[in-house]
């Protein structure tokens, strides 16, 4: 049986899910990281392509990367000398899923605007 909306439990399965869902978040609110994801829609690219794609400079896209990594966002590999950076597509289906959860909540007739006559009063 599904628990309605409100239920005791529910603000902290959604307080969990934007737990889990923080660094992905905080991954993708810095502009930077952003730009940076949308170059690597394109293709997979080394650092020295994404400095020119964003025009950041080497140890700034670095960094970024390196967040964008631990988030689960992108993947790296080493190959010929170089490391190349690529969108983790599992991450990116994680990522979509949680954000989903965090924002897909329905809404009772409470929670609208003018729902509840009896607040402060």
């Amino acid at each position: 049986m599904t628990r309605p909306l409100g239920a005791p439990g529910d603000a902290s399965r959604a307080a969990e899910s934007a737990l889990v869902a923080l660094p992905v978040l905080r991954a993708l609110a810095e502009p930077h990281r952003l730009s940076l994801v949308h170059a690597l829609r394109e293709r997979e690219r080394c650092v020295r392509d994404l400095v020119e794609a964003v025009g950041l400079s080497q140890p700034l896209v670095s960094f970024h990367l390196s967040k964008l990594v631990e988030a689960g966002l992108v993947q790296s590999r080493h190959g010929d000398g170089f490391t190349y950076y690529a969108l983790r597509a599992a991450g990116l289906r994680d990522a979509q899923a949680m954000i989903g959860t965090v924002l897909a909540a329905e809404l009772t007739a409470l929670a609208q605007p003018g729902g509840n006559g009896a607040c402060c009063r």
